[in-house]
């Protein structure tokens, strides 16, 4: 197969040497009609302006001025230079202080990615912590699934994210945190309900139903299980917590949720169950791209959620 021909780069327009310098010195000489009043607005000599012009003049090969007895004023093609540059300045200028402004709200927001567990039980208190110490940072927080977090990430969208990251991919910085571990949660009156713990061998004959993000987790139960000759039943695969939860709630199945996450609220009175001789450990932590150059909101938030037991406390 034949390499696509590389994209034309489009020509970028030249200022034929103009200096920016020059044409402001030129707009104030005609605006003002005196190159005494000029040099007095731009804190120059009298002289300096006069060079300028000349420069501007022998540069462009047309007299852009004129001297009378009483003012300065502007040739035909002065005018229409005036015209031009005037327009073309402000607009540049415009555009520095938009940029300008942008860099200033950065400085003061920080958007957080996490994934849907992270979001709902982990950062608030936090975010309210962080928020009451930094009250002129805005913060927002995307509640996304896995995939969506890092595609956050990837494209701006997002200046760091919350999660248990599963990659190795080298375009990402990632800090770990805390680790949790899983449990197989059972509703009552199910058959495993009764059982403190169970092995991997047996979770061979156990239908689960997972959360997207937890697949994971999944497939090292499913490989510690081929290791032995066993194959784990096909599982039923929700897209967020709440309806786990609410599939749970009707004894609908059994499930792997973190060992912070079993414990909590109406989950805490499902039976909770070791899962023994596979390590379901998950490092959460900070992940943001390398390439990316964090403000100083996204510093300072960084740092906060970098504080020992911070996330013990949540």
């Amino acid at each position: 197969m034949s390499k696509a021909s590389p994209l034309p780069v489009p020509a970028l327009p030249s200022t034929t040497g103009l200096d920016l310098v020059e044409l402001e010195t030129f707009i104030a000489v005609a605006t003002a009609e005196s190159f005494s009043s000029a040099a007095q607005q731009l804190h120059v000599t009298q002289p300096t302006v006069t060079g300028r012009i000349q420069r501007l003049e022998a540069m462009l090969g047309a007299q852009l001025l004129k001297r009378t007895t009483r003012k300065v004023e502007t040739t035909a093609q002065g005018a229409l230079l005036l015209r031009e540059a005037t327009k073309t300045l402000a607009g540049l200028a415009q555009l520095v202080e938009t940029m300008r402004q942008q860099a200033r709200v950065s400085r003061r927001r920080v958007v957080i990615a996490a994934t849907p567990t992270i979001a709902a039980l982990r950062l608030p208190p936090i975010i309210q912590a962080y928020s009451a110490r930094y009250p002129d940072v805005e913060v927002e927080l995307l509640d996304l699934q896995y995939a969506s977090v890092l595609a956050a990430i990837d494209e701006g969208r997002a200046d760091v994210a919350l999660l248990a990251y599963e990659g190795t991919d080298s375009a990402y910085r990632f800090q770990p945190l805390w680790s949790d571990d899983m449990l197989l949660v059972a509703p009552r009156g199910h058959p495993l309900a009764k059982k403190k713990s169970i092995g991997a061998e047996q979770l061979a004959s156990v239908p689960l139903i997972v959360v997207d993000q937890y697949q994971a987790v999944r497939a090292r139960i499913s490989a510690a299980l081929q290791q032995r000759g066993l194959t784990l039943p096909a599982a039923k695969v929700v897209g967020n917590l709440n309806t786990l939860l609410g599939m749970l709630e009707a004894g609908m199945g059994v499930t792997l949720l973190p060992r912070s996450v079993s414990g909590r609220g109406d989950v805490a009175k499902h039976a909770r169950i070791e899962i023994e001789d596979v390590d379901l450990r998950r490092h959460f932590g900070i992940l943001t791209l390398k390439r990316a150059k964090p403000g100083t909101a996204t510093q300072s938030f960084s740092r906060f959620l970098r504080q020992e037991g911070l996330w013990q406390r949540s």
